[in-house]
């Protein structure tokens, strides 16, 4: 079964779309995602990365593709100091939070070593529930 938003329009079309988006922006010179925004997604993916829906996200997929290209993450880029930078800085966050005994009892297991920010937003972006 198709999952259909409320005029008809499939998960597939809206992932497909967010690609062209994306390449369109790019080859444009026009932030389709913020640069804050891009530094979180890179820097969970590194830190949580080992969460099955990332690998088939075909949203998700096209914005880490569009931050590899924008950001000349890939083999032969340098890549955007100030990017890395940020990300670093996400990335010693995300480390510092899952090393932090957590109080609340309420949270599952799974979910007591990931800031709020980081399941919010892969939860909202994209519908991908974090797991440690």
């Amino acid at each position: 079964m198709t999952e259909f938003d409320g005029d008809g329009i499939t998960r597939a079309m809206v992932d497909k779309s967010r690609d062209d988006w994306n390449m369109a922006c790019l080859a444009a010179g026009i932030p389709a995602i913020t640069t804050d925004t891009s530094a979180r997604l890179m820097a969970v993916l590194y830190v949580h990365g080992n969460n099955e829906q990332m690998v088939f996200h075909k949203g998700f997929l096209a914005d880490a593709r569009y931050i590899q290209q924008r950001f000349r993450l890939y083999g032969t880029g340098v890549p955007d100091a100030e990017f890395v930078s940020l990300v670093q800085g996400y990335i010693k966050e995300l480390e510092t939070f899952d090393a932090t005994p957590q109080e609340d009892d309420n949270v599952a297991v799974f979910n007591r070593h990931i800031p709020e920010w980081a399941r919010d937003l892969f939860n909202n972006r994209y519908g991908i529930k974090l797991i440690n």
